[in-house]
């Protein structure tokens, strides 16, 4: 979805990380000026997953 300077891009992510594993899907929203992404939003779809992959949980 592009709206204006903003775009919004449906994801999916897979990662492993010392035996743990991580997979799902999420949004990024970007804002582009000049051409270039100047800004970038990340939305997973289970934030506390993706939190505890990050601290090793």
């Amino acid at each position: 979805m592009v709206n204006g300077a903003m775009f919004a891009v449906p994801v999916h992510f897979a990662a492993k990380r010392q035996g743990a594993e991580l997979s799902m899907d999420g949004v990024d929203v970007l804002r582009v000026e000049g051409g270039k992404i100047a800004k970038v939003w990340l939305f997973p779809g289970v934030q506390e997953d993706e939190d505890a992959s990050w601290n090793g949980s």
